[in-house]
């Protein structure tokens, strides 16, 4: 057989080990998962998460994730953390390999590396380690974890900032592709907590502080907060009085899904088109394309899920009713964040698609002149079929973070009280009602979660 058939039949086989490698990425079965979360049989989606063949090993981080925040809504405070603290080590374990990550992934697609998480996760992480120490009573650690956020968002505009620059001196950087401006310096959700913490341990001044920032980050984030901030109780207005602090999480984040590209060649450039109608068309420059190379590939796109829950109303047993108000919105963040990397992986995938392309077009013009008209034929379905499939887009993502948290702060004497929290679809149908036993202390966290998705 001549030399440019062996090398074809070799770049098919290459194409399809990539191929076989992205199937290899596994995850527990979304549509039961889903069911037992409305159901709210946390048990059985444990048991699916935790089955030995649930996560490859490449998805470890996902594992921790998953079962973190499951153990968490569980009320499982310390399983949770000792989960999300391996989660936090992967994110910073794979932080140091990105290098070598960004240079494997340049022949193969994403999907046959190690996930590295996205930005929000990493974020997120020590909203729900910190929430768990404030249930353990261990109000120095909750403290912790809030300046952990804080470093890492000031970490994340330096990133991001680089990624930008990075971005721009790439020679297929055009006017029309650009990335999407992202500044998350404060998270209000964060600030709550840290005030929360704060007001038990007696320190009004530091709470104070937070309160101010709260709505700060409200106020010079308009992008992550398009809504009113909540009505809360200044930390100095407070005198006596005790109050309940409701929170609660409600509907689940957003997913990927795969968004559909063709590629048509030009004379030194490339025409981009997508099966999302909104999607305009690009042209770039791409140096030794040829006119009527056609190539197939795809990309990841977050999408929200449709709200289930429109609202959050607790009820104290005397019949007031107390509706909650939306402190943190997690799907805008991911949706926001995720957003800068979009023009990124585009490039990359391109970078990828175009130079296996091209290679692969290349071998097949050989082997036309050199072998029969079927054989030739069929080793080039062969691997157009193969790059195609080594072109799937990463749609691995974090299963059970929220879509927004909710709040609401009711006075209380001290004592044993009873809540009913109640949650109503968009149309304002009751879907669930929930009650609590709780004690209210003075000089104390007091602090009532919840969860519906």
């Amino acid at each position: 057989m001549q030399a440019g058939v062996f090398r074809l039949l070799a770049f098919a086989a290459l194409l399809f080990l990539a191929a076989c490698a992205n199937l290899i990425t596994t995850q527990p079965s979304s549509q039961n998962i889903d069911a037992a979360l409305q159901a709210r049989e946390l048990e059985e989606v444990l048991k699916a998460v935790e089955s030995p063949k649930a996560y490859s090993k490449k998805d470890r981080l996902l594992y921790y994730l998953d079962a973190g925040l499951l153990h968490h809504y569980q009320g499982d405070w310390e399983a949770s953390n000792a989960l999300l603290e391996e989660a936090e080590r992967a994110f910073e374990e794979l932080q140091t390999k990105s290098l070598s990550r960004a240079a494997g992934s340049m022949l193969l697609n994403d999907n046959t590396l190690e996930y590295a998480g996205e930005d929000y996760e990493d974020i997120y992480i020590n909203i729900f380690k910190c929430l768990n120490y404030l249930q353990l009573q261990d109000l120095a650690s909750a403290q912790v974890e809030t300046r952990r956020i804080d470093d890492k968002l000031s970490h994340l505009e330096s990133k991001y900032a680089r990624m930008e620059k990075e971005l721009s001196q790439d020679e297929h950087y055009q006017s029309e592709l650009k990335s999407s401006k992202f500044h998350f310096h404060s998270s209000a959700l964060a600030r709550y907590l840290s005030l929360l913490g704060y007001l038990a341990a007696g320190d009004l001044h530091a709470a104070r502080i937070d309160y101010d920032n709260i709505l700060f980050a409200f106020q010079s984030q308009p992008e992550l907060y398009p809504f009113r901030p909540p009505s809360l109780v200044h930390p100095q207005e407070r005198g006596s009085k005790q109050y309940l602090q409701v929170l609660c999480f409600a509907n689940r984040g957003p997913y990927k899904v795969a968004q559909e590209l063709q590629v048509r060649g030009g004379k030194d450039h490339i025409l981009v088109s997508g099966s999302d109608p909104t999607m305009p068309a690009l042209q770039l420059f791409w140096k030794d394309m040829q006119p009527d190379y056609y190539f197939k590939l795809s990309i990841p796109k977050m999408q929200n899920r449709s709200p289930r829950i429109g609202q959050v109303v607790a009820v104290s047993a005397d019949g007031k009713r107390y509706p909650l108000a939306k402190l943190e919105d997690f799907a805008l963040t991911a949706q926001k964040s995720f957003a800068t990397k979009e023009a990124g992986i585009l490039l990359k995938s391109l970078a990828r698609t175009v130079a296996k392309g091209l290679a692969m077009e290349k071998a097949k013009r050989e082997a036309e002149s050199k072998t029969s008209s079927l054989a030739s034929m069929l080793i080039s379905m062969t691997a157009d079929i193969g790059l195609y499939l080594s072109e799937n887009a990463d749609l691995r993502l974090a299963n059970f973070f929220p879509a927004a948290a909710y709040i609401a702060e009711i006075p209380l004497p001290e004592g044993e009280h009873e809540i009913y929290l109640e949650y109503y679809a968009p149309g304002g149908n009751l879907l669930y009602r929930e009650k609590s036993s709780v004690r209210v202390q003075a000089r104390a966290l007091n602090l009532l979660q919840s969860w519906c998705f």
